[in-house]
């Protein structure tokens, strides 16, 4: 169950790329409103505004709620079992993958209420949504597997499993660049300075 988990919360979203919608500058002017066509200087691009930081801390933000959501989901799946069920281990795994899957489901249609324009953490997104999707056939496949652990099925889950992983350390190189780049760790704190050293004692005055 740990490892389910952890599929999903290390876990890096995919889906929707939402398109900056630029104003059209359309100029209509008539050859009666303007009979003499006059030559504009061409105007410097405007580049759009970096929202690295602004994006990244939403996506942070929405990760943290994800991952509640999906333990409560968890949790308020295996409170619905009767202390028997629980101790049918058999039905405490198929209880929490169908918990995982449906959560699944929903985090894919919450990632895309994200408007999310850096390319960067647009690329953390569905790296994310890579493995949730990767994940959830890994929780098909092993069940599939508990019931018919055939060599073939086994096969199919180690790749499946070496994916995952693959997947998993590049969205983890891509969470390492943007964690460095839009949420440093803060510097360690100054040294406090050297205390002055005592002023020497005044000599004494010499005797008349």
């Amino acid at each position: 169950m740990n490892t389910l988990a952890k599929i999903s919360l290390s876990a890096l979203f995919t889906l929707f790329l939402t398109a900056c919608e630029q104003p059209n500058s359309t100029k209509t002017q008539s050859l009666a409103e303007s009979p003499v066509q006059v030559k504009e200087d061409p105007k410097e691009e405007v580049k759009p505004a970096d929202t690295g930081a602004q994006d990244y801390k939403m996506l942070r933000e929405w990760q943290d709620t994800q991952e509640k959501a999906l333990n409560d989901a968890i949790q308020a799946a295996t409170d619905n079992l009767t202390d028997k069920q629980k101790a049918d281990s058999a039905l405490m795994q198929e209880t929490v993958n169908n918990a995982l899957l449906a959560q699944i489901d929903h985090i894919k249609v919450s990632a895309e209420t994200l408007n999310i324009q850096n390319n960067e953490v647009r690329a953390l997104k569905d790296k994310t949504l890579e493995v949730l999707t990767l994940g959830a056939q890994m929780i098909v496949e092993g069940a599939k597997m508990e019931k018919n652990p055939t060599p073939e099925a086994h096969k199919a889950f180690g790749e499946l499993q070496t994916k995952l992983n693959q997947l998993a350390e590049e969205g983890q190189q891509l969470e390492n660049i943007l964690r460095a780049k839009y949420d440093p760790a803060p510097a360690p704190a100054p040294a406090p300075a050297p205390a002055p050293a005592p002023a020497p004692a005044p000599a004494p005055a010499p005797q008349q």
